[in-house]
């Protein structure tokens, strides 16, 4: 297996099923943001609904940040911050963590069945309420919108640093070696609340 050269950004949900659309939004908003998408060491994938596919889309060698619609029973908005390993044995796992049938705890756990190797990353989510196909963005989730980029950022810059560190005590695994100073571009990604993909707007 080559070395890992990027982080690989795997958004979850549907864009027609209420706030089961704000982690689309997200990606979306991350992938066409320009100080991310400058940068050859990200890798976003906005993945809807894959069910046990998801297993393959998190067999990569790099670091993952899984952005997913929660529906735990905590209060709608709850932005939730999870490293990939502990999502199977934390207590938001002990229900259904995603929003769909198939979410991420029961990939990793199929993954973990599998004998496969899971990789190193974060999962950030938020909680949603209002999930039925067609229905408008709940207000909680609209008002969380920032927090949870704000969430999302940090978490990619966090294993955006963790690889650069990496590719730094290993140059010849990496092909890409990454330039420190891209993670102050996280900082400065200004136009996610102006982008002009898929807007998780309330019901006016």
């Amino acid at each position: 297996m080559r070395g890992a050269t990027r982080v690989r950004v795997i958004a979850l949900g549907s864009p027609h099923g209420g706030d089961d659309e704000a982690a689309l939004d997200l990606a979306a908003a991350l992938r066409d943001g320009a100080d991310v998408a400058d940068v050859g060491d990200v890798e976003v994938i906005e993945a809807g609904r894959p069910g046990p596919g998801l297993v393959d889309l998190l067999d990569v060698a790099g670091p993952v940040l899984l952005l997913d619609v929660v529906r735990s029973g905590a209060a709608p908005g709850t932005i939730h911050e999870l490293e990939l390993a502990a999502l199977v044995d934390a207590s938001l796992a002990q229900a259904q963590v995603s929003s769909h049938g198939f979410g991420p705890a029961e990939a990793l756990r199929l993954a973990a069945a599998l004998g496969r190797s899971l990789p190193p990353g974060r999962f950030v989510g938020v909680e949603g309420a209002r999930f039925d196909l067609g229905a408008a963005c709940s207000p909680e989730v609209v008002a969380a919108r920032e927090g949870f980029a704000a969430a999302a950022l940090r978490a990619l810059a966090r294993l955006r640093g963790e690889l650069s560190q990496q590719t730094a005590e290993n140059p010849e695994n990496s092909e890409n070696p990454e330039n420190p100073e891209d993670l102050e571009n996280l900082e400065n990604l200004e136009n996610l609340e102006n982008s002009e993909n898929r807007e998780c707007t309330s019901p006016g």
